[in-house]
């Protein structure tokens, strides 16, 4: 019996050891947590544990506070926060937040393949005080309360938007001073007036003799404004309606000289933008030469001066020239010449509507500028 004791009570004696071996065991693992023989045989040193960092204090309000954070980190609502890299764009995409692949071009807010962009005509490109105009037509039509996808470009205003700012800006007309090509067709007291043959065919011949010196620039437009007036004295809605059917008349001719001699397919829709000035200040003929017609006549530049017949037409250039001082408002020449620019027809071709591309400036081009 003792011997069969012994045995027994050794081999509980072991088993118990066993066990105490194998929960020291898991107890030195769960403490030390050593390394995985996995990971390290995968190729690799074994993952270091993390240590979580908190975002560090900053004070957006003040330069010296935002400072604070480290590099590649800004100032967020007084905690670092890291700067994200921009996002990469493609075509068509909006480019307000991201940048647009190579070599696509943010322009309008889309990026945009600037091989199919419509460039700026050279003259509003060179010229910087016909840009600046441009740019002043956008704000004024941005001021009419346009929807942000409009305020882009000059011809989404409509031609009532344009009279009420013709009207309410003192400075429009020196504005548009600033456009080449542009002219002013005049009319006889009254005229035309309904049910009347006036213009007869020569006199209508004549006109359109007169504007198709301008032609390329018509041709070349964006857009073209008919600016219709009547002289200040009489009937309020006759002279408007007056200043309407000269308007009109001065539309139909520019579409006509536009598109003479084309064929029925290449005609082009000319994009005129006809308003008439009622109730407008009227214009004196010191102001009139300097914001309509202060150009000097040369083989490239014709007189913008264009009247129903050859005398009348050269008188007014005349008296325009110099021939009268055009302060001197007491003399019947210049009481004639007040009434004559007051019945008349501005027109003003704007080659260029600010929504063009225009590509940044080289070192090369500004080198050989």
């Amino acid at each position: 019996m003792a011997s069969e004791f012994d045995t027994t009570t050794k081999l509980l004696l072991v088993l118990t050891g066993f066990m105490a071996l194998m929960v020291l065991l898991i107890a030195y693992v769960a403490i030390f947590r050593t390394e995985d023989p996995l990971l390290a045989q995968a190729g690799g040193e074994a993952a270091q544990p993390v240590a979580v960092v908190a975002a560090a204090d900053c004070d957006a309000s003040t330069p010296e506070g935002s400072a604070k954070c480290p590099p590649g980190q800004y100032c967020l609502h007084d905690k670092c926060a890291p700067i994200d890299d921009l996002a990469i764009c493609g075509e068509g995409d909006s480019c307000r937040d991201c940048d647009c692949e190579m070599p696509l071009v943010c322009h309008q807010m889309r990026c945009q393949d600037p091989a199919q962009l419509e460039r700026a005509p050279l003259e509003c490109a060179r010229n910087e005080e016909l840009a600046k105009a441009v740019r002043n037509l956008q704000n004024k039509c941005a001021s009419r309360d346009k929807s942000l996808g409009d305020l882009v470009s000059t011809r989404s205003c409509t031609p009532s938007d344009w009279e009420q700012l013709a009207i309410d800006d003192p400075q429009f007309d020196l504005i548009l001073a600033a456009f080449p090509g542009r002219f002013s067709v005049h009319y006889p007291t009254g005229l035309p007036k309904k049910g009347t043959n006036w213009p007869t065919k020569q006199v209508r011949e004549h006109y359109k003799a007169q504007i198709r010196r301008f032609r390329d620039q018509l041709g070349k437009a964006k857009q073209v404004f008919v600016i219709g007036r009547a002289s200040p004295d009489g009937d309020r809605k006759e002279n408007h309606d007056l200043a309407v059917r000269r308007m009109d008349m001065v539309t139909q001719i520019i579409g006509e000289v536009v598109n003479e001699g084309l064929a029925e397919t290449e005609r082009k829709q000319i994009p005129i933008q006809p308003f008439a000035m009622r109730d407008a200040k009227p214009l004196n003929p010191e102001r009139f030469k300097k914001s309509y017609l202060d150009v000097e006549p040369d083989k490239k530049t014709p007189s913008p001066v264009v009247a129903w017949d050859e005398v009348n037409q050269r008188r007014m250039q005349v008296l325009l020239d110099g021939a009268i001082d055009l302060k001197d408002q007491s003399s019947r020449d210049w009481n004639e010449l007040f009434n004559a620019i007051n019945r008349v027809v501005l027109v003003v071709p704007i080659p260029c509507d600010g929504t063009e591309y225009k590509p940044p400036k080289t070192a090369l081009d500004e080198s050989a500028g």
